[in-house]
């Protein structure tokens, strides 16, 4: 199988399931899988939390930057990116231009029910649930923009089967199982 791209790359916000998406779409085109997340947890010797607590968020980004043009050297590989990797103008130029970018897309009603279910998210860490979800609505609406620049945007406006997900892509890709 022959794609004409160097890295795909998933985007989008948090708990959308970039990661299992990522995985399995990796298995299907017989690439590595990447989550820069573990990247960052890797270079730290911390969590993201602990990052976030005792570095904070700019310390963060900083190891995310340094992640993103690591593996964005190699190809043939599937990359999960964090939900604000793409914000960043370098992040972003860097990542165009060595791959083919996917958007996974939630209703924030569903991404708020599934951070809940999580306890590595310290964006949304505290708070009542009604902070949680004007918090994930602004920043949605803050990053909507980075998120609308991928090549491919899966909108989903349903709980979806990840494997269904990973098909829709390798089918937009080309790849047929």
């Amino acid at each position: 199988m022959k794609i004409k791209t160097k890295n795909i790359y998933m985007m989008g916000f948090m708990c959308v399931g970039k990661t299992r998406v990522g995985k399995l779409l990796a298995m299907r085109l017989n690439w590595k899988f990447v989550d820069t997340d573990e990247c960052i947890v890797k270079a730290a010797g911390m969590t993201i939390p602990e990052i976030f607590a005792n570095r904070g968020e700019p310390a963060f980004r900083a190891l995310e930057k340094e992640c993103v043009f690591g593996v964005s050297a190699q190809k043939h590989q599937v990359i999960s990116l964090g939900g604000g990797a793409v914000i960043d103008p370098e992040n972003w130029d860097r990542i165009h231009a060595t791959g083919l970018t996917v958007t996974l897309s939630y209703p924030p009603e569903i991404i708020l029910r599934r951070a809940a279910r999580k306890t590595n998210r310290p964006l949304l860490s505290q708070g009542s649930e009604q902070e949680k979800m004007a918090y994930i609505k602004n920043l949605l609406d803050k990053r909507q923009k980075y998120y609308r620049r991928a090549d491919l945007i899966l909108h989903l406006n349903q709980e979806i089967k990840p494997d269904f997900v990973a098909d829709m892509i390798a089918g937009y890709l080309g790849v047929w199982q």
